[in-house]
């Protein structure tokens, strides 16, 4: 039998904050594919980098 995980509020938030930013830094990478104004490759990059180094929270 396994223990029972309880998740604490920080851990959800810092959830729900990591996937703000993920999300952000996808768009604007979208964004900045289409508008050569903003660098699209390098928030791309970034999105990337975020989910994998914070992917299993």
């Amino acid at each position: 039998m396994r223990p029972v995980r309880r998740i604490s509020l920080t851990s959800w938030l810092l959830r729900g904050l990591l996937l703000v930013a993920i999300a952000a830094c996808a768009i604007i990478g979208v964004a900045g594919l289409l508008l050569p104004i903003v660098p699209g490759i390098l928030f791309l990059c970034l999105a990337a980098l975020l989910l994998r180094r914070f992917g299993k929270v």
